[in-house]
């Protein structure tokens, strides 16, 4: 049954071709098409379990992307396969219904099943190399969902994806390369074993990758994307992005932590900070905007700190984290199921209204009763209700938090107690302005049904989504006795399991506390803090308080990524200006070398006898012009000793004039001087050897230049340089040989 595994990456990827030029003739084809093939995968996924129940089950084909395409499928795996395959399912059959009114619907659905195939793959990809290939596909593909309506909203979320998806990309490359350098291995299995003992470069390698994967998780503070690309892209893409590719950068930090990493003590505790960071920044921003869509994508990040603080717990218990697993596991599917529904609900709303303020959607739902149910169960489920799946899993989170705090004194057990009950209960607290406001508030405008507006193809999901929730929530061991085969692939000891009482009193207790300070919070913050009356219907708006709050991305990140881009251009353009001068300095000397005229002697005796004649000529030259000017300037000096002694009553204008007397003597001197050179340069005895000289000089056989001389071997030359880059290039390959062998 391995081939199964390939086939749910070929089969989606055939018939979403066929769908791409079906969908330019019959877009109900298309839609068809695309369903059925999200629900043959779903069926086969379903197939898939009862061989994961006991074994792992892998396939490799040889030969592809370079290394390999090494496909594995464990139950761990499976969760998030599972989850992937029903999500698109529902929220295919959800996108052929809202998106009606778009245009490049054709565009949307292929880059739609693409992210499709993409996620599948990354999640069952054993090698490293393909688990990358098919993240940054995913990412990729992503993107036009999220700027489909291509306005500048969407525009502008969709850059600051982009950045924020190729940065986590190249700092992920970037660690699988280290990594790869220190291991030469490429398997996560089989790195599990080698990358705990490489020392400290460990954490280099395991930073790298957790920043990776974290941009895609949402990590506070790598966020930025989040709450700008959910309100931007349609509902549908919004629910994939929340419910399915976040758990991308959940499944790539747990991978790392715990797998390849062995439960490293540091990061543990590392992630057990970036959960309370999440909880708590992802639950306050949510409290403040009134883009409902934007209350959800930051409800996401707070939901996220959950999985990141489980992840952390399961490192720190180690083999007795059997609840720290179990809640883990449990949460990502239950916000997986709860969350979708929610954004469809949100989508609903918005393909009627067009429209995404709360303070102009007030009242919408009240007479709308099964969007008001089904959003109601999405509701309950989120803040932990008893009765309803996420209250599980946030239970086994809260009671593994307390195992590992039993170590530590009462005052610190006590105080993050309180931190995790006021961090769930900031929850309630938005979320109860969500709901109250859309729900339970009285707007005359939004009486009418608008039923012909909703049609049972965008409820059929939400209908789907409420049935799992609810049940789950009554029959609390169901995940546990199909995943129960998980925890010894996370070397769970076995003797620590036991049975968990979800309904006890002090469990259901615990839950309705936290409730009850979400609603106190609610009351006696949100209704009066944050709301102000409206002059034009005396209604009370609610205001963004956070607006005016200093933004990462505005006022850290883009001026941080400015400055250092400022100073690297100028310390790049310095070198580029060296290297232009240098290279403008190299070309105009080697211009000026090949033609500096120079002679060619026939024999060593006639170049002798140049060489001779120009030592006597500079010497007879220098003594007479030595001469010359030492007569000169006695003479000037007698005339002056005399001048002085003879003038000084002499007037002023009388010595002017025998100033300029001197000067005019100096000019002719050294005409004297030059004529006498010339003359007896002319009458010179060894006239002969000079006319010989210039004869060799002139003689246009024997002169030479280095452009000429390289023209006349220019096929000894190019020989030449051809040897030398030939040697080159095979020391260059022997270079290389010897690093990778002796490596």
């Amino acid at each position: 049954m391995d081939i199964l595994l390939l086939f749910i990456l070929l089969f989606p990827t055939i018939t979403t071709t066929i769908s791409y030029f079906v969908g330019k003739r019959n877009e109900f084809l298309r839609n068809i098409i695309n369903i059925s093939s999200t629900l043959i995968n779903f069926i086969v996924v379903i197939y898939l379990f009862r061989y994961i129940k006991t074994e792992s089950i892998t396939y490799q084909v040889s030969y592809v992307m370079g290394t390999g395409l090494y496909l594995k499928l464990d139950a761990f795996r499976y969760i998030f396969v599972l989850i992937t395959s029903f999500i698109w399912f529902i929220v295919n059959i959800y996108s052929s219904q809202y998106l009606f009114g778009y245009i490049h619907r054709n565009r949307y659905h292929f880059f739609f099943m693409v992210t499709y195939i993409s996620t599948l793959g990354f999640f069952i990809s054993e090698n490293i190399i393909n688990l990358f290939t098919f993240f940054e596909i995913m990412s990729f593909s992503s993107y036009p969902l999220i700027i489909h309506d291509e306005d500048d909203e969407a525009h502008e979320a969709g850059v600051t994806y982009m950045a924020m998806a190729v940065a986590g990309g190249m700092i992920l490359l970037m660690g699988i390369f280290i990594l790869y350098s220190y291991t030469q291995v490429l398997n996560i299995t089989q790195l599990s074993y080698i990358l705990p003992g490489l020392g400290y470069i460990k954490y280099v390698i395991s930073g790298l990758l957790i920043i990776g994967f974290g941009i895609k998780a949402g990590l506070v503070p790598l966020h930025m994307w989040l709450p700008k690309a959910h309100p931007a892209a349609p509902t549908p893409a919004s629910a994939i992005l929340s419910g399915v590719l976040v758990k991308t950068g959940i499944f790539g930090v747990l991978i790392t932590v715990i797998f390849l990493m062995n439960y490293d003590l540091y990061l543990s505790y590392l992630m057990v900070i970036f959960g309370f960071t999440n909880i708590f920044t992802g639950g306050i921003l949510a409290l403040y905007p009134v883009n409902i869509k934007r209350t959800l994508a930051y409800s996401t990040m707070s939901q996220i700190g959950y999985l990141f603080l489980g992840i952390g717990l399961i490192g720190l218990l180690k083999d007795h984290g059997y609840l720290a697993v179990y809640g883990t596991m449990f949460h990502i599917f239950n916000h997986a199921v709860f969350k979708v529904m929610l954004f469809m609900g949100v989508g609903i709303i918005y393909m009627i209204t067009h429209e995404l303020d709360i303070n102009k959607l007030y009242g919408f739902g009240r007479f709308k009763p099964i969007l008001k149910i089904t959003f109601f169960i999405g509701f309950c489920a989120i803040i932990g209700m008893p009765g309803f799946n996420g209250y599980l899993s946030k239970t086994l989170i809260h009671h593994s938090l307390s195992e590992f705090l039993s170590q530590f004194s009462n005052f610190t057990r006590i105080s993050i107690e309180i931190l995790f009950t006021l961090g769930s209960s900031i929850t309630t607290a938005y979320l109860l302005k969500l709901y109250i406001s859309l729900f339970v508030e009285d707007n005359s405008k939004y009486y009418a049904s608008y039923r012909r507006y909703i049609n049972k193809r965008a409820l059929f999901p939400m209908v789907i989504s409420s049935f799992i929730i609810i049940y789950v929530g009554i029959n609390p061991n169901v995940f546990e006795n199909y995943f129960f085969n998980i925890y010894s692939i996370f070397n769970i000891d076995t003797t620590t399991i036991h049975n968990i009482h979800f309904y006890s009193l002090a469990n259901m207790s615990s839950s309705f506390i936290t409730i009850a300070l979400g609603v106190f919070i609610y009351l006696k913050y949100v209704l009066p803090k944050l709301r102000r009356k409206n002059k034009n219907n005396g209604h009370l708006d609610y205001f963004n308080k956070s607006e005016n709050w200093i933004s990462l991305e505005d006022n850290l990140y883009i001026p941080v990524l400015k400055f250092l881009f400022l100073i690297s251009t100028f310390i790049l353009r310095i070198f580029d200006n060296l290297l232009m001068k240098t290279a403008a300095f190299i070309s105009y000397s080697i211009k000026y070398a090949a033609n500096i005229e120079f002679q060619s002697y026939t024999s060593p005796m006639e170049k002798l006898e140049s060489i001779t004649y120009s030592i006597y000529r500079s010497v007879k030259n220098r003594k007479n012009n030595k001469k010359e000017k030492n007569k000169i300037f006695q003479n000037l000096q007698n005339e002056l000793k005399e001048s002085v002694q003879q003038g000084k009553n002499k007037t002023k204008s009388k010595f002017e004039n025998f100033e300029n007397r001197i000067n005019e003597h100096e000019n002719n001197s050294k005409e004297n001087i030059k004529s006498t050179i010339k003359d007896k340069f002319n009458n010179n005895e060894n006239l002969h050897i000079k006319e010989k000289t210039v004869k060799k000089i002139k003689d246009s056989e024997k002169y030479t230049t280095i452009k000429k001389d390289f023209d006349e071997t220019k096929y000894r030359m190019n020989s030449i340089t051809y040897s030398i880059y030939i040697v080159g290039i095979v020391i260059v390959v022997v270079l290389l040989a010897l690093i990778i062998f002796n490596s």
